[in-house]
């Protein structure tokens, strides 16, 4: 049986209470605490957000955890969902891309997606 013992950095929400769910992971597929996810509408699985276009425009929540390729197989064998962040204040230091933090222009268009299409605040902490 796989661990799912989670290990993370430091602290992505600001909030006190950030609002969490639950999502379906994809096969094979790591996950890393602060990816910027897309869930797909009538199956609740999840998949990482377009790098490719560089505008981060196409996410719907946060990744909560670390979830190894490994574990993300396991999880959807065992009916088991991993935990995302719904809504909420967060670091958009934390905030990542298939666990590469973003960039400065990533980080004003997650932002700005955010601010726009979510219940997610991407707040810039000192």
């Amino acid at each position: 049986m796989v661990d799912f013992t989670y290990t993370t950095e430091q602290p992505l929400p600001v909030d006190i209470a950030p609002v969490t769910d639950s999502v379906v992971p994809t096969t094979a597929t790591a996950y890393h605490k602060g990816d910027l996810l897309i869930i797909a509408a009538g199956t609740n699985v999840a998949t990482h957000s377009n790098t490719s276009t560089g505008a981060q425009a196409d996410w719907h929540v946060i990744c909560l955890a670390d979830v190894t390729a490994e574990q993300a197989t396991e999880k959807l064998a065992m009916g088991v969902e991993m935990p995302v962040y719904v809504a909420g204040k967060f670091d958009v230091a934390g905030v990542k891309l298939n666990g590469v933090a973003l960039n400065a222009t990533q980080k004003l268009a997650a932002r700005a997606y955010a601010n726009r299409s979510t219940k997610i605040t991407l707040s810039v902490v000192k």
